[in-house]
């Protein structure tokens, strides 16, 4: 990865499985907690970490209660990240009807030494998440599992914040990595770098095959606003542009209070609608839910 991209990338609730708990927003819903080992793949050595020759991915999952299948959202944190920072966020998600898979990446999460140290691991995250769809997808046809019949296949989207976000460009836009179950994809202050052992191959193409929804602070502290702006600028459509005037990096996304939690929560929980869900209408809800005088505003290039 380029010095230059790593230097702008550098800047809980633990619950045991098969608890159920109260989801943000209201609605129960139930919170596994898998671990899932790839031995296909390995992780390299990190500080006093030695190399492994496989990559664990501890996940947590949020399933809405009843019986119904229902769309999967795969969510990846950024550097220093963990899903026990967005529970606020996913669990407004559960809340409006989706299973969330929300693994903690070997390197980068913020229970390793020093993981803003190991970023440069995101070459490898895009296809974790790709593993851990497959396991989840797999654990949905197991009859023992909460997850049995739970998951709609052709309704699966894709979203991270800041690496989080590179991983998603990453999952869903690259020749390499790109997994063409996702059928849709949110990156929240987010940075396009390349992925997988082919440079070339791993840089994201935003050539318009899949819905995108862009979030991004104008004053972000860590990834500047012109990187979402030149993003929107070379993305084909249909690809919506949501700038938040005036907020941080990850605060208005992570656990923490902040004047744009709702704005995040239902601007991404209208993306999920309209891409998951069908609900055409809701592109009129994301333009209505993103312009907030004072706090945010939208940019849209919808399909010619």
């Amino acid at each position: 990865m380029p010095a230059a991209l790593l230097s702008l990338v550098l800047a809980v609730v633990l619950l045991a499985p098969s608890t159920v708990v109260r989801a943000a927003e209201g609605g129960d819903a139930s919170v596994l907690h898998e671990t899932f080992i790839d031995t296909t793949r390995s992780t390299t050595a990190s500080g006093s970490r030695p190399e492994a020759t496989s990559r664990t991915l501890e996940t947590t999952i949020y399933v809405p209660s009843g019986r119904s299948r229902r769309p999967l959202i795969v969510f990846a944190h950024g550097s220093d990240g963990h899903p026990d920072k967005f529970t606020e966020l996913l669990g407004a998600w559960v809340a409006a009807g989706y299973v969330v898979a929300a693994p903690a990446f070997p390197l980068s999460n913020a229970t390793v030494p020093r993981p803003d140290q190991s970023i440069s691991d995101v070459v490898h995250q895009p296809g974790d998440l790709s593993f851990v769809l497959t396991e989840v997808l797999d654990l949905a046809r197991d009859r023992k599992s909460a997850l049995y019949r739970r998951i709609d296949r052709k309704a699966i989207g894709v979203g991270g914040l800041s690496l989080g976000g590179a991983t998603t460009y990453g999952a869903a836009f690259t020749e390499c990595c790109g997994d063409d179950r996702f059928i849709a994809a949110a990156v929240l202050d987010g940075v396009q770098l390349s992925v997988g052992d082919d440079p070339e191959r791993g840089k994201p193409v935003l050539d318009g095959h899949i819905p995108l929804l862009l979030v991004h602070s104008d004053v972000d502290p860590v990834l500047p606003y012109s990187l979402a702006t030149t993003a929107f600028e070379s993305a084909a459509p249909p690809v919506w542009f949501v700038t938040l005037h005036g907020a941080s990096h990850a605060s208005q996304f992570e656990n923490d209070v902040t004047a744009y939690d709702a704005i995040g929560k239902q601007i991404t929980i209208d993306f999920w609608d309209a891409t998951l869900k069908g609900k055409r209408a809701a592109f009129r809800r994301l333009e209505r839910d993103a312009t907030v005088a004072g706090l945010s505003s939208i940019e849209v290039k919808p399909v010619p």
